[in-house]
């Protein structure tokens, strides 16, 4: 009883090591079919992040008064006394 309950044991991790050797191949066999495309991308959001930088640098500073979060956290403060 004992031996049948290790064999069946052995039989199933070696099931399972066989089935993830096999998804690890298919991710691997994924990622070279996949590789000229994935190049593509990135020189192309590399390309963009460095047009986008340029853009960002030109847009004014915006500063919200200090007045206004002091209405903001008195109405939350009020709205949960309240509640």
């Amino acid at each position: 009883m004992l031996l049948e309950g290790l064999k069946l044991m052995i039989v199933g991790m070696a099931t399972v090591i066989l089935f993830l050797l096999l998804l690890i191949a298919c991710i691997e066999w994924v990622k070279f079919l996949t590789r000229n495309f994935t190049m593509n991308q990135q020189q192309s959001l590399h390309q963009s992040r460095k047009s986008d930088s340029n853009k960002y640098k030109t847009v004014p500073k915006l500063e919200v008064p200090v007045e206004v979060f002091a209405a903001a956290i008195a109405s939350y403060e009020s709205d949960n006394n309240t509640s």
